[in-house]
């Protein structure tokens, strides 16, 4: 992929058409086969989720140095220091979602580090 703004929009767009393509797949019951598959996808998704904060990181990083460098404007005329900074407030909420996001879906792959697909044979303890 070329180090351009091009690339990097190209790279996104693939990586949500990936999201879609995984939400068919596992719509029904041939997507994941095993216990072992729920395992590896929550496992990729956290590791995913937990490189979001620094790529937004960087966008907001990016949209400082813009705004400093009086490189950003806005369709109406107006200042766009405040359209920015209210991003950089949203994008920040989502770096911590983002975070969370990872952790929580740590977790849950844990909780399935010991699943398997063979039906225990002993009865339930009520």
């Amino acid at each position: 992929m070329d180090d351009s703004p091009r690339g990097t929009l190209t790279l996104a767009r693939t990586a949500a058409e990936a999201l879609r393509s995984l939400n068919h797949l596992t719509r029904g019951e041939d997507g994941l086969g095993q216990p072992a598959d729920a395992y590896g996808l929550i496992g990729e998704l956290s590791l995913a989720a937990s490189r979001l904060p620094q790529l937004l990181a960087q966008v907001s990083g990016w949209l400082d140095r813009s705004l400093d460098g009086g490189r950003l404007g806005t369709d109406d005329g107006t200042d766009p220091a405040g359209a920015v900074g209210a991003a950089w407030t949203f994008l920040s909420d989502a770096r911590g979602s983002a975070a969370a996001l990872a952790r929580d879906l740590s977790e849950a792959q844990q909780q399935l580090s010991a699943v398997n697909g063979e039906p225990s044979r002993k009865e339930p303890r009520s």
